[in-house]
């Protein structure tokens, strides 16, 4: 895999971020970041709750172990471009 395409991948993840990022009255937006320890692979989860009601959750994303190491600078990256917050989990 190229730099390129993970750059290019980066994208985009956070193209559809802001595609989801609808800014609804009353309503709680994150991305949550999951290192899956059994398949070896991070799953990112585009997540929103209206305040009082249950999560709704959608994977938006996927990348392989090797890049576990650059997910925090992912992280902020997404965080600066999208103003979402993110959490990192299981890591």
């Amino acid at each position: 895999c190229h730099r390129g395409d993970i750059m290019n991948y980066d994208d985009k993840l956070i193209e559809e971020i802001k595609k989801r990022f609808t800014k609804k009255k009353n309503t709680l937006y994150w991305v949550c970041i999951v290192y899956q320890r059994y398949s070896k692979q991070l799953n990112v989860f585009f997540e929103y709750a209206k305040i009082g009601m249950a999560t709704h959750s959608e994977q938006i994303g996927r990348y392989v172990e090797s890049e576990k190491d650059r997910m925090p600078e992912l992280a902020k990256r997404i965080k600066k471009e999208t103003n979402v917050n993110v959490e990192l989990g299981d890591f």
